[in-house]
């Protein structure tokens, strides 16, 4: 692989190595740099020269000589020129005391302030020029004396350019200088963690939203389970082929994850989504997000249009636009409230509609042309009379009422709709819509006939259309076998479509091009129907069945697993343990799924892990001892515990005593240990030999996340709750464990730790914190002394909205792994140390590590010499796991 500034040394150009050998099981691109030299992967495995071969005639006079040294047995090796990243001086200091019970400290100019991210470091100042022959040729490699090298055709000259330090040839030939060495990207290695073709995809995955005009329809939606994403569906034939949409933000980056589209209008060229994050957000932040599009093919993602606090709850198409209605505020200061809009990219908001003495809520919209119709609740007095001690007095009350208005001149002015009862009505209207010629609303009605001793009752829906909103004339009645109730009314200018529920959870979909006379169309049977759409004389239901998305039109179900993209499965890679062998364990459709690897270029799943459709299950850690090898999870709320002695056939381990679930395992000297939580009580268990476990005693209140082996026992970490405090416990023998608190860094308010590695007494720890329930902001926590004192501070370059992913133990020291930057281009960051005092960037870019989307790397192991590493890179169209391996630094 091919050396960085920060390890060892890199040779001025490429060398011609010898070939490959046949046979490798790596993915296409995956070999490493030194193994190729030469050559730069491109995706999908091509190669690409990087600089002339040994004796071609384009060879520089610096690459002629080269050759010559080298065939004469002398290597030409300088250490990389260019600037490694500063190394600040303490990041953050380790206890100097082992008496003392924890304090924190950092360097000055990083210091936190309470309510902002940490600072970032100040820029190094440019390196001290060397000369060549200080500290950048070494010793030859093969024992012989140094040649005193001479060129008389050309000199070596040292430059400064930008703060970095590199070679350049003057005189002699006019050759381009050598290309930089090449960087050890990651390999997408999906084929490796491939998933189960035949299983369930294992995400909860549903569609929110359907629209259509003309022959194009779209759906919407999302999946969560994993990242939460969103999904944009469209059809241009009016629903019998789909494909998936493309999305980007506003200046054409990729979107941020984690927001799912829930309203959908649109038309004549102009579509409108409107949606949030899944997640909860902090307190201030925006809760509204809006995708627009001018043919539903390409979406373009619109933030801040919305205050904090406003959620809509309703969409519609108008002539002029979009209106949306929803609410602001909460508790008692929540109050309906109206958005007009020309074309979905800003909107102007309408705080009190002249619906009432005061609008509660407005959660349901619909137009026709100029006119528009919402439904709310709203509060209005009320005068009456009631009598009291025998004389009757004149009261007034507030209530509030639910019903309909319309307006015909964009919201100035409202008016309710009330439709006269008819043909067997009663009670309010259960669906208004915008369909041919007008709007349609619908009653729910009855009659009963027959003898008194013999009487039936007809339950159906009267149906009313109105020109203008305010003259309304009952047209038809929707009539159907085992009629229950009218869930949904859809209308487009052709025609009308209705949902009803007809009983034991099947649900009958009726169309009308008019609203007089009404035709069952489908019938569907144990959905949940989220969006009815009326397309061209049929109808389009979204919503989903069970966990899985659902899309159906008048001619039948869409099978939305022959759609490129929109379902993806769950897979997920949690941990990496090395041993005998390398072992990566996690999950993938749903179930627990692990993978084995000799070497970390290929890899092999293992048989063993039994599944339970019933419950999702999946495996967060694995430890090897001599017992063989640990794998441990959660199943449901449950614990999973499975065991193998060759890391390739496994079976099912012995039960931890008690509740709680197991999060974490490691061996140390006392044997076998588990980690986890068991409801708001942290968690703990032993074995000695993975047939029996016993339960760990004085855990105490919180949760353990992690857990590690020290010298003479175990550490491990998590919190304490309310409010979160990061929280380690310590054990001799893994059975008995005391808690200690652990410091958080200044002006950080609440946090916990994740992860946690040890070499011998030097124990890390990663967390993450907030000021108030602010934005996050990761932070690491340090113990000399095996656990028993710790100090808190921040890692170089990292500010507040990062995460620290990864941590792990070398021959060399440890390495945290993280990623930052804005959702939707969030890049690998990975630091070493060899203290714990002192930390410095580690080189990590290119496929897998950077670019456009997020990437992140789950765990990291060191193995051979090498850091090994799995990760995720992700768009909002999905995920592709990656490996990465490089020297250890």
């Amino acid at each position: 692989m091919t050396a960085t500034s920060e390890d060892s040394p890199t040779e001025p150009f490429p060398r011609v190595e010898a070939a490959e050998p046949a046979g490798s099981a790596e993915p296409a691109g995956s070999a490493e740099p030194r193994r190729n030299a030469g050559r730069r992967a491109r995706p999908g495995g091509a190669q690409e020269e990087t600089g002339p071969a040994r004796g071609a005639p384009g060879a520089s006079p610096w690459q002629r000589s080269h050759a010559v040294w080298h065939r004469a047995g002398v290597d030409w090796v300088h250490t990389v020129a260019t600037a490694p990243p500063p190394e600040p001086a303490v990041h953050p200091q380790v206890p100097q005391s082992t008496e003392s019970t924890g304090s924190t400290e950092v360097l000055p100019r990083e210091q936190a302030v309470p309510g902002s991210a940490p600072a970032v470091p100040a820029a190094p100042r440019p390196p001290v020029v060397r000369s060549p022959r200080i500290g950048a040729l070494p010793p030859p490699r093969r024992g012989r004396t140094w040649p005193r090298l001479v060129l008389p055709a050309a000199a070596v000259a040292v430059v400064v350019a930008g703060g970095t330090v590199g070679f350049a040839v003057l005189g002699g030939e006019d050759e381009p200088a050598p290309r930089p060495p090449q960087r050890a990207e990651a390999v997408l290695a999906d084929r490796w963690f491939a998933v189960d073709p035949a299983a369930a995809d294992g995400l909860d995955q549903r569609l929110t939203a359907v629209a259509g005009e003309g022959g194009t329809v779209i759906a919407v939606g999302g999946e969560t389970g994993g990242p939460d994403r969103g999904r944009f569906l469209v059809s241009a034939d009016a629903g019998r082929t789909w494909r998936t949409a493309r999305v980007r933000d506003a200046g054409g980056a990729e979107p941020p994850p984690g927001e799912i589209p829930h309203r959908l209008a649109g038309g004549a060229g102009r579509w409108a989504a409107v949606g949030g994050p899944v997640a909860p957000q902090p307190e201030g932040a925006a809760q509204t997000v809006v995708w627009t599009s001018p043919d539903g093919l390409t979406w373009t993602r619109r933030g801040g249009l919305f205050a904090p606090g406003d959620q809509v709850l309703g969409l519609a198409r108008t002539a002029t636009g979009f209106v949306a209605v929803g609410t602001t505020g909460t508790g008692e200061g929540t109050r309906g409230v109206l958005w007009t809009s020309a074309d979905g990219a800003s909107w102007q908001r309408v705080d009190r509609p002249a619906l009432g003495e005061e609008v509660r809520r407005l959660d349901g919209v619909t137009a026709f042309g100029a006119i528009t119709a919402v439904h709310g609740t709203v509060r209005v007095k009320v005068t009456g009379t009631e009598r009291r001690g025998g004389r009757e007095r004149r009261t007034t009350r507030t209530v509030e009422e639910t019903g309909h208005w319309v307006s015909g001149d964009g919201g100035r002015t409202w008016s309710p709709v009330r439709p006269p009862q008819a043909q067997g009505s009663s009670g309010g209207l259960t669906g208004l819509a915008g369909g041919p010629r007008g709007l349609f609303a619908a009653r729910e009605a009855k009659r009963t006939t027959g003898p008194r001793n013999r009487r039936t009752t007809e339950r159906y829906a009267v149906v009313w259309h109105s020109p203008d909103g305010r003259r309304w004339t009952p047209v038809g009645q929707v009539r159907t076998g085992g009629y229950g109730r009218l869930e949904r009314l859809a209308g487009s200018p052709g025609g009308l479509a209705a949902l009803v529920d007809v009983g034991r959870g099947r649900k009958a979909v009726l169309t009308s091009p008019d609203g007089r006379a009404w035709r069952r169309a489908v019938e569907v049977d144990g959905t949940e129907v989220a969006g009815l759409a009326a397309l061209g004389g049929g109808a389009v239901l979204a919503g989903r069945r069970g966990p899985d998305p659902y899309l159906a039109t008048s001619g039948g179900e869409i099978r939305l697993a022959a759609v490129p993209g929109a379902i993806r499965p769950e897979r997920a890679v949690h941990a990496l343990a090395a041993g005998p062998r390398l072992l990566a364990v996690g999950s993938t459709n749903g179930q627990a799924a692990a993978w084995s690897s000799p070497d970390g270029r290929s890899w092999t799943r293992v048989s063993g892990l039994e599944a339970d459709p019933r419950a999702r299950r999946w495996l967060t850690d694995a430890v090897h001892g001599p017992a063989g090898w640990l794998a441990v999870g959660r199943s449901g709320d449950g614990q999973l515990v499975f065991t193998s002695g060759d890391g390739m056939a496994w079976t099912k381990g012995a039960a931890l005593p008690g509740k709680g679930s197991p999060l974490a395992a490691a061996h140390g000297p006392g044997g076998y240990v588990a980690v986890g939580r068991d409801d708001r009580w942290a968690a703990a268990w032993h074995s000695t030999d993975l047939k029996t476990w016993t339960r760990g005693t004085d855990t105490g209140e919180g949760r353990m996340h992690d857990v590690t082996a020290v010298p003479g026992g175990y550490v491990a970490v998590g919190a304490r709750s309310v409010p979160d405090r990061p929280a380690a416990w310590t054990s001799a023998d893994g059975r008995k464990w005391s808690h200690l608190e652990v410091p958080l860094p200044p002006g950080l308010t609440s946090g916990s730790l994740g992860r946690v590695a040890a070499r011998a007494g030097l124990v890390v720890a990663t967390g993450t914190g907030s000021v108030n329930g602010g934005v996050p902001q990761p932070f690491v926590a340090v113990s000399a002394d095996g656990g028993r004192t710790w100090q808190a501070g921040w890692l170089p370059d990292v500010g507040a909205g990062a995460s620290l992913t990864a941590v792990t133990a070398t021959s060399r020291g440890l390495v945290v792994a993280g990623s930052a930057g804005r959702p939707g281009a969030r890049d690998v960051l990975v630091w070493a140390t060899s203290d714990g005092r002192s930390w410095r960037r580690v080189p990590a870019g290119g496929t897998g590590l950077s670019g456009a989307g997020d990437q992140w790397l789950t765990a990291l192991a060191p193995a051979s010499g090498e850091l090994l590493a799995v990760g995720v890179t992700g768009d909002h169209r999905g995920e592709t796991p990656t490996f990465w391996r490089r020297p250890l630094p």
